[in-house]
């Protein structure tokens, strides 16, 4: 094969594993920090974080903010909301994907 058959190849293969890998790091991020408040349980119910599972519970606040405007209250922080979740690694990026990740579990049809 010549060489500039290949790079269209290998460009398109990196594309996908940094996909698959932003993907498993943002799950990653939703496992370790946010699940604990948003996936129901105790700490969800006395916070009232709204659960990925319940998407009529998110109506309310995907009709209020816009996605940089939820990306923005969880990086900096609210009197809702800890910043970044409490997670003091997280970087605003991983917050953000995570975001984008959650947005996407609560936006798949039921």
């Amino acid at each position: 094969m010549k060489h500039s058959m290949m790079l269209p190849i290998v460009a398109l293969s990196l594309f996908s594993i940094l996909i698959a890998n932003n993907a498993k790091a943002d799950n990653q991020a939703f496992k370790q920090v946010c699940s604990e408040c948003h996936t129901g349980g105790f700490k969800g119910w006395v916070s009232g974080a709204p659960d990925v599972q319940d998407k009529n519970e998110w109506k309310k606040f995907i009709q209020r903010d816009s996605l940089e405007s939820m990306k923005k209250i969880v990086i900096n922080g609210t009197v809702e909301h800890k910043k970044k979740g409490g997670c003091k690694q997280c970087t605003d990026r991983d917050i953000a994907n995570t975001i984008d990740y959650m947005m996407k579990l609560v936006k798949q049809p039921l």
